[in-house]
Formats: structure tokens, sequence, C-alpha cells
């Protein structure tokens, strides 16, 4: 099969610079290829949709389409206070920039039942690892939880997280996606902290981040007063919480010592009765014989 040489030096001739400007100007506010393909349609442009895609591509202006992540069925979770420390712990992200525009993010972890902050640790980034890290100090300081709270973030619906939640028996209690409200303990802390500290202060470096966040940390748990606290800190309230638990422990006590005791005395008393009885009977037995 014979071609002449000049087929290999055959270059396109196609003038595209009317189009490429079309699609400059519908693209202006970051749409994709077929909501520019109908808006160039709507300015009466004649093109079909191959030859508009053709330029696009070659614009290099396709967007990478993401894909959404399958998440399981979440069962909805009754939000309750818990009686007792360390039932359930609530965690999430907030996120904010440094004065350079450099964003950074902070991971917050409260105590649902009295509203403690059990962490609250600034960094630039967060991957599962990281969160790990910041739950395993707050544990080795405060005790670890029968169950965390949690939203269907990334670094939280990690195989690595959930594996280590798994291998130290803690539950993981995701909410539903869409709503905030079922973990509404750490959404009201969030907007706390907020507006404290984050919308108060313009930040220089994490450094200061870290700094203000402690010394707030600091006053939240031990001095600023909370109405569903009885308008007393959340470690005074602890601390009243776990001498009312001990009082109960020492009734609980008291009350079975007591009902131990008054079973030894009937017990006693029978045995005296009994002993009793015995003798006179082996009376009547002598006398007889």
């Amino acid at each position: 099969m014979e071609i002449h040489r000049s087929y290999f030096y055959y270059e396109s001739v196609k003038d595209d610079t009317e189009v490429e400007e079309a699609i400059r100007n519908a693209a202006k506010y970051g749409e994709g290829f077929w909501k520019i393909f109908e808006l160039l349609r709507s300015f009466g442009k004649p093109w079909n949709h191959k030859k508009v895609y053709r330029v696009y591509k070659k614009m290099h202006y396709e967007k990478r389409v993401r894909l959404k992540k399958r998440l399981p069925a979440r069962v909805k979770n009754p939000l309750e206070q818990p009686k007792e420390p360390n039932t359930t712990w609530s965690i999430d992200f907030m996120s904010d920039v440094l004065e350079c525009g450099r964003k950074f993010r902070v991971l917050n972890v409260i105590d649902d039942s009295d509203r403690i902050a059990v962490a609250q640790e600034v960094s630039m980034s967060f991957p599962a690892k990281r969160v790990i890290k910041t739950l395993e100090k707050a544990i080795w300081l405060n005790g670890k939880p029968r169950n965390i709270r949690c939203d269907n973030g990334p670094e939280f619906i990690a195989k690595e997280f959930r594996e280590w939640c798994a291998g130290n028996d803690i539950k993981l209690l995701f909410i539903q996606p869409g709503c905030p409200t079922q973990n509404s303990y750490i959404e009201r802390f969030n907007g706390t902290y907020r507006r404290a500290v984050l919308d108060a202060y313009i930040f220089r470096t994490i450094g200061d981040v870290r700094n203000i966040t402690d010394e707030w940390t600091y006053y939240y748990n031990n001095e600023r007063p909370h109405e569903t606290l009885g308008n007393m800190p959340p470690s005074t309230y602890r601390e009243k919480k776990e001498k009312e638990m001990i009082d109960v422990q020492i009734c609980k006590c008291n009350s079975a010592y007591e009902l131990c005791k008054a079973e030894t005395s009937a017990f006693q008393a029978a045995l005296h009765t009994s002993t009793a009885n015995a003798s006179g009977g082996l009376s009547e037995i002598n006398q007889l014989l």
C-alpha cells in the first residue's frame, strides 16, 4: 500500500479561535462542559456538542469528577447526657486561617457527661494518625471512653481509625450525614470557642493559636459558668458529681452492712432457739430412759 509522503506532514488548518473565545467567556464562573454548551446555544452559536467538546478538551478545561463516597446506613443514636464521666466523648473539627492566609485546623474533644474539654489540638493537617495520637494522649490523662460520637469526616471513617477504636473496645457512634444536630454538644462547644478565640484574634503563627487556645481551655474548664451545669464550671460540676457518687456508694455499703448485720442477728437467734429445743429434747429422752 503506497501513501504519499505529504500525508505525514499534513497539519490541520482549523481555526477554533472563535470557539475558544466563546468557551472562555462562558466558563468564567467555573461551569462544566454541558453548562457551557447550553450557554453557547442560548447565545445562538451553531456549533454542535462534538466540536465544542473537542475545543473544550484542547483548552484543558475539563473538570475532574469527584465520586461521592458510599457510606453505610447510619442509625440515629439518641443524644443523652451520660451520668458518669468517660461514657461518651464527642469529637469534631474546626478550621480557620492565619494572617498570611495559611489554613489550620482544631480538633475538639469533650465529655458529654459534664461538657469538660478533654482535648483541643491545633495543627496544619489532621490525618487519622494524628487524631489517634491526640486521643491516646487524652486517654492517658483522663481515662478511656466507652463511646465516641463523630460525623462522617474522612479522618473518622478511615480504616486505621476504626481499627484503633475496635482494638481499644471503643464504640463509634456516627451521626447521620447532614444532621449536625445529632452531635449538638460538640457543636455548641465549637460555637463558644469560635466566638471567644477564632473570631476574636488575628493569629500570626500557629504557636499563637496554641497558646491562646490553651489559656481559653483552662478558663472554660475551671472558671467559665455553664448554664446546663447549674452555672458551675465543668471541673466543679465533675467534682460535685464524683462526691455524690461516692456518697451513694457509702450509703449502699452502709445499707448492705446493716442488712447483713440484721440477717446475722436473726441467724444467731434461730440457732439459739434450735439449740435450746435440741437440749430440751435430750432431757426428755434421758428421763424416759
